[in-house]
C-alpha cells in the first residue's frame, strides 16, 4: 500500500487531466505542473480517430454481445508518417481543467474549468471555477458562448447521453470544495439543471455511459475521503432515478472505467481512503451492470491513469507513474482470457498524459510530465496494438497541463486551453491547437 498525504492530493488536483478525469486528483505528485505556452510548433506523426464502440441495444430486446477477441501473436511495428501541430482559434474564455464532449453533429462542448483570478491571491488559494460553456464548430472554425452549467465546476466528468444531452458530474466548485451533484446540460438551449435527488452523491466516483444508455456511478466517498465506498449506482437519464448496481470487490474512488464490447465494465486502479489517508488500488475488476445483485471478479493489474478500448475489444491500460517519480507501466487486458499482458515500454516515461485512439486503431499519448525530472513532455507518442510497441511520433507540443484533447470527425485532435508555467491562479490560456496525424 502506498499512502498519500493530503498535501500531495491538493498538489495533484492542479494536474487535472482532460475531460476531467478525477484520478490525478488522487495520484501521488512530487511537483506541480508548469510550462510555457508555445502557440506554434511542428510535430511528426499519426492517423485519424473514431469514438470507442458501444454495444447497440434494440427496442425489441437486449443487446447482442460482440464476440470476445482471442489472443493473437504480435506483429511488426507499423511505419510512422509525419504529423503537424498548428495553432487554432482562441476560446472565448481562458480556462484549464474543463470537461469536454464531442456532440453527435461533430461540434465540441467546452464546459467549466478553472479561470484566472481577477484579484490578488492570498496564501494557499485556488483559482476560481467557472460555469461558462462554449462550443467549437468545425464548420466555422470558431468558438462561441453556449450558455452555462448549473454551478461552477472544474475537474469534472462529462458524458454524452443517447438523447444528445450531457451529464456533468464531480469536480470542484467555486470555493474549491468537492461537488457531489450531477447536472444535465442541454446543448440546444445552453441551459443546465441539477438532477433532483442527486445532491448527496459520493465525491471522486467514476462515471461511465453503459450500453443501454444508463450511467454507471462507481465507488467514491460519502464522507470527504474518510472512507471509500464499494457500491455502484445506476442513473437512468429518462426517469432521473437512481438504483443500486453491482457491488465492487474493492472500495474504489477515481478508478478508470472502460465499457467492454460484451456490456461488462472493467474498473481498474483508483484509490481508497482509511481515516483521511489514501492508498492506491493496484488491481482491477470486472462488473456486469445488467446483474445488479452480482459481485465483481477481482483481477491483478497496475494502477492505471489511462484506459483505452482498442479496435479488437482489448483494453490498453497505462500506469503513467506516480507524480513523475516512477517508471510508466503499460498492459493489455484481454476480455477473453481475463488477463493482463505487459507491453511497451513507453518511449518517454511520463505521468498525467492523455490517451486518444485514432482511426487506424493506434493510441496517441499527449503531454504529461517526464518521469524522474518532472519536466513537461513536449512529445506525442503512439502505441501500436499490432506490435505492442510505443514510438515518439511528434515533437513541439505546448508545455501545458490541464488542457483538453478531443478527437474531431475529420481525424484531427483539438487541444484547448490549459495552464502554463506561471502562477497557477493566473496562467490559464484561451489558445487552441490542432494535431493532424
Amino acid at each position: 500500500m502506498r499512502p498519500i498525504i493530503e498535501e500531495e492530493r491538493v498538489q495533484t488536483g492542479r494536474l487535472a487531466r482532460i475531460g476531467s478525469i478525477l484520478f490525478l486528483l488522487l495520484a501521488v505528485t512530487a511537483c506541480s505542473s508548469s510550462a510555457t505556452s508555445r502557440p506554434t510548433a511542428s510535430l511528426r506523426p499519426m492517423a485519424s480517430a473514431t469514438p470507442s464502440p458501444r454495444l447497440v441495444t434494440s427496442s425489441a430486446g437486449p443487446a447482442t454481445p460482440s464476440p470476445i477477441p482471442t489472443t493473437r501473436p504480435w506483429g511488426s511495428p507499423r511505419s510512422m508518417t509525419p504529423a503537424t501541430l498548428k495553432p487554432g482559434p482562441a476560446m472565448t474564455v481562458a480556462r484549464a481543467g474543463q470537461a469536454t464532449v464531442r456532440l453527435g453533429d461533430g461540434r465540441v462542448l467546452i464546459m467549466g474549468g478553472s479561470v484566472p483570478r481577477t484579484s490578488k491571491c492570498p496564501m494557499m488559494c485556488e483559482p476560481p471555477a467557472t460555469a461558462s460553456v462554449e462550443i467549437y464548430d468545425p464548420s466555422t472554425g470558431k468558438f462561441s458562448p453556449n450558455g452555462s452549467l448549473a454551478e461552477p465546476r472544474t475537474g469534472g466528468d462529462a458524458v454524452l447521453l443517447d438523447d444528445g444531452r450531457v451529464l456533468v458530474s464531480g469536480g470542484y466548485g467555486e470555493d474549491a470544495g468537492w461537488l457531489n451533484t450531477i447536472e444535465i446540460y442541454d446543448p440546444a438551449t445552453g441551459t443546465s439543471a441539477v438532477v433532483p435527488g442527486t445532491q448527496e452523491l459520493p465525491v471522486y466516483s467514476t462515471v461511465l455511459l453503459l450500453a443501454d444508455g444508463k450511467v454507471l456511478i462507481a465507488g467514491g466517498s460519502y464522507d470527504n475521503c474518510y472512507t471509500t465506498s464499494d457500491a455502484t449506482l445506476i442513473f437512468d437519464p429518462a426517469s432521473g432515478g437512481l438504483s443500486a448496481g453491482p457491488q465492487m470487490a474493492k472500495p474504489r474512488q477515481g478508478a478508470m472505467a472502460t465499457l467492454l464490447n460484451d456490456g461488462r465494465v472493467l474498473l481498474a486502479g483508483g484509490a481508497y481512503c482509511i481515516g483521511y489517508l489514501t492508498y492506491m488500488n493496484d488491481n482491477a475488476e470486472l462488473i456486469d451492470p445488467s446483474h445488479p445483485l452480482s459481485r465483481s471478479t477481482l483481477l491483478v493489474s497496475p494502477d492505471p491513469t489511462t484506459s483505452t478500448l482498442l479496435s479488437d475489444g482489448r483494453i490498453l491500460v497505462t500506469d503513467t507513474g506516480a507524480g513523475c517519480m516512477t517508471p510508466a507501466v503499460s498492459e493489455i487486458f484481454d476480455p477473453g482470457t481475463e488477463k493482463f499482458t505487459p507491453v511497451g515500454p513507453m518511449s518517454t516515461p511520463r505521468s498525467g498524459s492523455t490517451a486518444i485512439k485514432i482511426q487506424d486503431g493506434r493510441v496517441l499519448f499527449i503531454g504529461g510530465e517526464m518521469n524522474s525530472t518532472c519536466v513537461v513532455v513536449d512529445t506525442v507518442e503512439a502505441f501500436d496494438p499490432d506490435s505492442g510497441t510505443f514510438q515518439v511520433i511528434a515533437t513541439g507540443f505546448p508545455d501545458l497541463s490541464g488542457f483538453s484533447a478531443t478527437l474531431l470527425d475529420d481525424g484531427e485532435i483539438l487541444i484547448a486551453g490549459g495552464s502554463g508555467s506561471g502562477d497557477w491562479n493566473y496562467s490559464m490560456t484561451a489558445a487552441s491547437w490542432f494535431i493532424k496525424p
